[in-house]
């Protein structure tokens, strides 16, 4: 009766590790699954209407990441500008800007001294985590206020379940943020700008979506 129950003891603690090892193996691929977010921006306030607001407003961002390669496109009614993360090892182009606005086409390369420099206004952010959940896009998000150096604020609404790397390193604003942002406002002088993200997707993405773009762009 002592060897049983010492066998069926060992039986359990297989299946344990079994089981253990089967949550880690699915968290790992969930991490380095591709992901597409889809956002919709709206500007509200005084001057909506009018300038910034008429340009933005009605306009949408996406995001793609896949095999730590980024790219944050956003298209509005003046432009459409395009951010590519390449993969690490890659200090020397870090970042590519690509921005199409009319027959205007230019793309900008910048090494991880550039970028860090480029995103300069965000570095020593602090978040605020609050308690408490809203469901966005299918995905229950926790509410962040983000404090940036110069005084302005950020709100932010994160999830837990789309851990992304390399979605932060693309949007250095949120890197004191737990999660993936699928919602976030902040103020230009008297408007208010809000991205809310309307869809999630976890299938493969082309690889030529993530691709630079190299006919047609003046280097600069």
């Amino acid at each position: 009766m002592h060897v049983y129950r010492c066998q069926l003891y060992m039986f359990f603690l297989l299946c344990l590790a079994l089981q253990v090892n089967a949550q880690s193996a699915n968290a790992t691929a969930d991490v380095q699954a591709d992901l597409t977010v889809s956002y919709t921006i709206a500007v509200k306030g005084k001057r909506s209407n009018t300038g910034m607001g008429e340009a933005y407003s009605g306009g949408t961002k996406t995001l793609f990441v896949s095999n730590e390669v980024v790219r944050l496109r956003q298209i509005n009614m003046m432009r459409m500008q395009n951010i590519f993360i390449l993969p690490p090892g890659n200090e020397r182009r870090k970042a590519v800007i690509v921005k199409e606005s009319g027959k205007d086409k230019y793309k900008t390369y910048l090494d991880a001294a550039q970028w860090k420099q480029y995103n300069q206004k965000y570095e020593g952010a602090t978040c605020q985590l609050s308690e408490g959940y809203v469901t966005i896009a299918g995905y229950a998000c926790h509410k962040a206020i983000i404090k940036l150096t110069d005084g302005r604020f950020i709100t932010a609404y994160y999830t837990t379940l789309l851990p992304h790397t390399a979605a932060a390193v693309a949007e250095p604003a949120f890197a004191c943020v737990p999660g993936l942002v699928l919602k976030y406002e902040y103020r230009y002088k008297k408007n208010s700008i809000t991205y809310t993200a309307t869809s999630v997707s976890r299938q493969p993405i082309d690889q030529n979506i993530l691709r630079v773009p190299s006919k047609g762009y003046v280097v600069k």
